[in-house]
């Protein structure tokens, strides 16, 4: 598995071959990101006025990315692969546009329009566009390129056809299937060699290294939610300032040092069900509940190093509190009907309040009177 967490509806694919970049668009979180080609370093460059991100194609020799938004104003944008320089390309007489191509040699856009059942293409820009094939096309969807051909799949005839990518003509069936043909793609050892600086030293990057349409040809980005710094080079040792969230089955960051809205998952294994949770600022080290195992359990801010604080004695801790300063641990339990504390590592542990408790849920400290 490459990602598991945080996808809604991951609909297009692009690979850079020459940083080994793997690009994706999600129509569910409005987002497109990208990461290592092993799902590491990952972070987030297209966040704003996305309605139903589809295809993604990248252009490592310009620099450039194309995808198609089919949402309530459709249109095809690109920016640069490090998402700078947006731009919208087509967006006038396009309804449904799904797949995308791109012409490296002839620097030719092509795409799919299942609404108006048409193959268009133009310049990279979006000039010079015109229709190359109109007719007998029920639902156009997956376009690929290869040497002087076009390859697309069809929905409602499932299949597989090919035509001239120049004049539309000759076309031909190259698949009779029986099922919904979706994504088609062209695997071939031809591809173009590209001089990338990313290749030397990452760029001098310290995390991600991406293809830009500047005069520079690259620019050096972060992890999600992480700052990168003056130098425009190195990124932070992690998020400055963030939320922390129980989500039941995991723990998520979400940072406020950035203009996006992005959560990530920490690897903590072994979740089944978090209730509450806190953070000691000091010992930079988060604190949780999991009422599934009865168990309360610490790690560090980026989720390494479980360990175990209270695994005996436990019935539902619903709420629990972190004295940074004292170096106390207080949870509430509604099951046993009390209030607890103990020392951070869990021992010295005591019942402070037994009596007269209903349902005790919520616990918040106030450090001033004590």
């Amino acid at each position: 598995v490459v990602i598991e967490n945080t996808l809604q509806s991951p609909d297009g694919l692009a690979i850079d071959w020459v940083t080994r970049k793997l690009y994706w668009t999600d129509s569910g979180t409005h987002r497109i990101e990208v990461a290592n080609l092993n799902g590491d370093m990952r972070t987030v460059l297209i966040w704003e006025n996305l309605g139903k991100p589809r295809d993604i194609v990248v252009d490592p020799i310009t620099g450039f990315m194309y995808w198609t938004d089919w949402g309530d104003y459709p249109k095809i944008e690109r920016s640069g692969m490090d998402g700078s320089q947006r731009k919208v390309v087509i967006d006038r007489n396009i309804t449904w546009p799904n797949c995308l191509a791109i012409d490296q040699e002839r620097k030719k856009l092509y795409w799919t329009d299942a609404k108006t059942r048409t193959i268009e293409m133009s310049d990279y820009d979006g000039h010079n566009r015109q229709v190359l094939i109109s007719l007998d096309l029920p639902h156009p969807f997956g376009l690929a390129l290869y040497g002087d051909s076009i390859y697309w799949t069809d929905w409602t005839e499932h299949t597989i056809q090919s035509a001239n990518k120049v004049t539309g003509k000759d076309r031909k069936i190259i698949l009779q299937g029986r099922e919904i043909l979706l994504d088609v793609h062209v695997f071939h050892r031809q591809r173009l060699t590209v001089n990338s600086e990313c290749k030397v030293n990452n760029g001098g990057c310290s995390h991600l290294c991406l293809m830009a349409p500047s005069s520079k040809g690259y620019s050096c980005k972060c992890p999600t939610g992480i700052l990168l710094q003056k130098d425009q080079k190195t990124c932070s040792k992690g998020m400055n300032n963030f939320l922390i969230v129980a989500q039941r089955t995991d723990v998520r960051k979400v940072s406020l040092d950035v203009p996006y809205t992005a959560d990530v998952v920490l690897r903590i294994n072994n979740i089944n069900n978090i209730i509450a949770l806190d953070v000691d600022t000091q010992g930079e080290k988060i604190y949780w509940s999991d009422t599934g195992r009865e168990k309360i359990q610490r790690s560090n801010l980026d989720g390494s190093r479980v360990e175990n604080v209270i695994t005996k004695g436990l019935g539902s801790v619903d709420f629990l509190a972190v004295d940074s300063t004292g170096r106390k641990l207080y949870w509430t339990d509604d099951q046993r009907k009390c209030i607890e504390v103990s020392e951070l590592d869990g021992t010295s542990r005591k019942v402070l309040v037994w009596s007269n408790l209903d349902s005790p849920r919520a616990i918040a400290l106030h450090y001033e009177p004590g």
